[in-house]
């Protein structure tokens, strides 16, 4: 046998060695995986496959790209670095590096973007897990909701319920009603496919409609009818003249 048909055969266990591991045995078990790379090797007693160059791993509906990585098939950890990219059934997400620790939770470093149906995550560092979609984001925190923008130093978000809640240096904008405001911190919520956004804002809050201004410790601003409610202190409202 040839050196080239040696080292394609050797590659080719190694995959297969990786799927065996991962489907328990079961050829057409859809929670397979597969990593292929321009250079792979396998640790059978740690368990533990390292890949280098354009390196792939699929696995049900997801589909992970990265520079270089690895995966412990005993641990069901994995980790990709240098432009990785996920791309899902239902989500798709950028990042510089993901660490995944096992099928569903995973955190992602390096200009983080994570998208699902018409919601968006942006930060430096994202912690997310896919089965009940809650996401952590921490630095330069921002979450896109129906057309709706919360950003803070860290934003938490239940994305199936549509819920966030913003702490430190928070922002909300929604261009669409002409509203927008900022706070010490905030939580946004919403009936996923209605109109019926409700911004809290609390410590230092300030809210703007249509030029007009209400300052207040904390308020209560209703995307649908563009209403702002005071909800305790002294309050002040500057009304712009038409």
């Amino acid at each position: 046998m040839s050196m080239n048909m040696r080292k394609k055969a050797g590659l080719l266990a190694v995959v297969a060695m990786l799927t065996l591991s991962i489907s328990a045995g079961a050829a057409d078990n859809p929670n397979n995986l597969m990593i292929t790379a321009d250079s792979l090797s396998y640790d059978g007693t740690s368990g533990k496959a390292d890949a280098v160059g354009n390196v792939v791993i699929t696995q049900a509906d997801k589909t992970m790209t990265g520079a270089s990585g690895w995966y412990n098939v005993k641990t069901r950890e994995a980790d990709l670095n240098g432009g990785v990219s996920m791309i899902g059934t239902d989500m798709a997400m950028a990042a510089s590096s993901v660490h995944s620790f096992n099928d569903n939770q995973f955190q992602a470093k390096g200009n983080v973007h994570l998208q699902r149906q018409n919601r968006q995550i942006y930060g430096d560092t994202v912690d997310y897990n896919t089965a009940t979609e809650y996401g952590l984001v921490t630095g330069n925190a921002r979450l896109i909701a129906d057309g709706t923008t919360l950003t803070g130093n860290t934003v938490e978000g239940w994305m199936k319920e549509i819920r966030a809640v913003a702490n430190g240096n928070v922002t909300f904008d929604s261009p669409a009603r002409n509203a927008s405001g900022s706070a010490d911190h905030a939580t946004y919520t919403q009936t996923p496919n209605q109109d019926d956004g409700v911004v809290l804002l609390t410590g230092n809050a300030k809210a703007v409609q249509n030029g007009n201004v209400i300052n207040a410790p904390e308020l209560k601003v209703t995307l649908s009818d563009n209403s702002a409610e005071t909800m305790g202190g002294r309050s002040t409202l500057i009304i712009v003249p038409r």
